[in-house]
């Protein structure tokens, strides 16, 4: 690495400090590093002016989601399909009071497993598509991705892969409650919300922008010390108490402006530092195997891990074989109605 880009992370790493603690902007990162880490909005309302133009039309693409969302409810609404918001979406008008401030490519939505058809049926008839691969179509794998135009959609039956971990998605349902912000979606409760979010980024082998880290930042920011010892019973009974001790530890590390690996215990060192983290590096396939299997807790999960890799592949297939066609049936009656 140049001296150049060494003093550029240097200055990364207290942006985020900054961004985390609420201090004052000083010397600002490039505006590259900004970009791959989804922080420019967040930059220019911190007083960075040349984020302005990013700024803008990540204001214009908020009330374009939040439309879009909007019209999937409605539409979900007469068939008595709830969805329930997880991710960026849901911290919208709460950690982000400036929806601008959160920039994502999609929204992630929670649906319930028996409804997931009937809900994917009602987006082709919005005029979305599914996309990716046809191992999304099994019931082993977590979530199905919809795309019109530049608006994506992910409809989650799961937030892991069957068998991974032991999440309870049912008791997450039963604790959720309807939006206060009348959206008509239905709301997490803030032990599971925060959950939901660090298992994402666990998912992705910790290996994701630092919006999401300062999504856990705040979101960790605002749970009582019951709720947080909550966050830590829960996941020793999910079996995901590793997973989240990482994601955790570096959130610590950039919240401190550090350049370290997460410190879970043996193996660590295969981990990402705070530093890969900013520079949006991703691991290589062997590596990334081997983190997965790190933050992958107990024997049982990890053959689940690869049980569900290799089910979701063959059951998709099979499936794929005419599910579209049926899909595309059931639109076309939809529509006539």
């Amino acid at each position: 690495m140049s001296s150049t880009e060494s003093t550029d992370l240097e200055r990364m790493r207290s942006f985020v400090v900054a961004v985390m603690h609420g201090l004052p902007l000083n010397d600002p990162p490039s505006g590259d590093l900004l970009q791959t880490n989804h922080l420019g909005p967040i930059a220019y309302r911190m007083g960075l002016a040349e984020r302005r133009n990013e700024y803008a039309a990540s204001t214009i693409v908020a009330e374009r989601r939040r439309r879009t969302l909007a019209e999937v409810i409605e539409a979900l609404a007469p068939r008595g399909i709830e969805i329930a918001l997880i991710k960026g979406c849901s911290f919208i008008g709460n950690i982000y009071p400036d929806p601008a401030e959160r920039p994502m490519s999609d929204q992630d939505v929670l649906v319930r497993v028996e409804q997931l058809e009937d809900a994917m049926r009602i987006m082709l008839g919005l005029g979305f598509e599914r996309v990716g691969f046809t191992r999304k179509l099994s019931d082993f794998y977590h979530a199905q991705v919809f795309r019109r135009g530049d608006m994506m959609i992910e409809l989650h039956r799961h937030i892991m892969a069957m068998h991974r971990t032991r999440v309870p998605i049912n008791a997450m349902w039963e604790r959720s409650i309807p939006d206060p912000q009348g959206t008509g979606a239905r709301r997490l409760e803030r032990v599971d919300e925060f959950l939901i979010c660090a298992l994402h980024i666990s998912r992705h082998e910790l290996a994701v922008p630092a919006i999401n880290y300062v999504d856990v930042w705040r979101l960790w920011q605002r749970l009582t010390a019951e709720q947080r010892d909550v966050v830590q019973s829960r996941a020793r009974e999910y079996r995901v108490e590793r997973a989240i001790a990482a994601v955790l530890s570096i959130t610590r590390n950039l919240a401190a402006g550090r350049s370290e690996r997460p410190a879970i215990g043996f193996g660590s060192s295969v981990l990402p530092t705070t530093d890969d983290v900013l520079r949006g590096l991703r691991p290589e396939r062997g590596r990334q195997l081997a983190q997965k299997l790190l933050l992958t807790q107990g024997a049982r999960e990890r053959v689940g891990l690869g049980f569900t890799w290799i089910a979701a592949i063959v059951d998709g297939w099979r499936r794929g074989r005419t599910f579209d066609e049926d899909m595309r049936a059931t639109d076309t009656s939809s529509k006539r109605r």
